[in-house]
């Protein structure tokens, strides 16, 4: 119930220390990134698996929490052993070529590629988020990672779907596979070849339709064309689990000619 007197409120002790229980078997260095993953420590790495679809499952519920401020190696069981970790801002290795992070990236977010080197890119939704560039120098980059940095960013993978045109005017649906659990925010089509009668393009999780994801195609729509949309806000039927099948169909009204593609955006957990 509310307050109805003053009271002395407990301030959580170690200011910006989190003590954490350690994974089985994980080797965790001091000064290295630390991730979470279902609730406990492992040194921060990109998502594992044969597959890119695995990998992208296998980062989707990792979340960096700071800096490693001791070496542990976890026990026999997870929780054996425990581990101080601090958030803030600190100094890693950043990664060369096309995934070399400059100032340009300032006040952005980067990704994890092992537990003391960030990128720029995911590498498709495999890497996990590192934090947020504050500075970018010869030494390395400066990486905010404090929970209020990281405060209301969100997390996507971006499935790409490509429908012929036999399939167009067949009403022949692109099947995708849920690569993580999330949820559906954003379907983006674009005509690959001219449309001549239009109709809906639309989504479906397992067999149920996403409520108000509906991309409505024009009669003689021209090549480039593009229309988005998002699904009704809130609603269960946009809800996703790894494994789960996708469906991008197009409505039998599409007649005469048209292919359509487009990329299909989740949100993750």
């Amino acid at each position: 119930m509310a307050l109805a007197a003053p009271k002395r409120t407990q301030k959580f002790a170690g200011g910006n220390l989190l003590v954490l229980a350690v994974a089985a078997a994980a080797v965790i260095h001091q000064g290295g990134l630390v991730m979470v993953d279902a609730g406990y420590a492992r040194a921060a790495r990109a998502g594992q698996g044969g597959t890119d679809l695995l990998k992208i499952n296998d980062q989707a519920d990792y979340r960096v929490v700071g800096m490693a401020l001791e070496s542990v190696v976890g026990g026999a069981a997870d929780g054996d052993k425990q581990i101080e970790v601090e958030f803030g801002t600190f100094l890693f290795k950043n990664s060369a070529g096309v995934d070399a992070i400059t100032v340009a990236a300032i006040g952005k977010l980067v990704h994890v590629v092992d537990d003391e080197t960030v990128a720029l890119s995911s590498a498709g939704g495999t890497r996990p988020i590192a934090g947020i560039v504050r500075e970018v120098g010869q030494d390395g980059v400066w990486v905010d990672i404090s929970p209020a940095a990281l405060t209301d960013t969100t997390r996507s993978i971006f499935l790409p779907w490509s429908i012929n045109e036999a399939d167009t005017l067949a009403g022949t649906s692109y099947e995708l596979v849920a690569p993580a659990a999330g949820r559906i925010v954003r379907n983006s089509v674009i005509v690959q070849k001219a449309v001549t009668t239009g109709g809906a393009v639309t989504a479906s999780v397992n067999g149920t339709a996403v409520d108000g994801l509906s991309c409505a195609i024009a009669n003689g729509a021209a090549k480039g064309t593009i229309v988005t949309d998002t699904p009704t806000d809130g609603h269960a039927s946009a809800a996703v689990a790894a494994g789960d099948r996708i469906q991008i169909a197009p409505a039998a009204a599409f007649d005469v000619a048209g292919a359509v593609s487009g990329v299909l955006e989740i949100a993750l957990k």
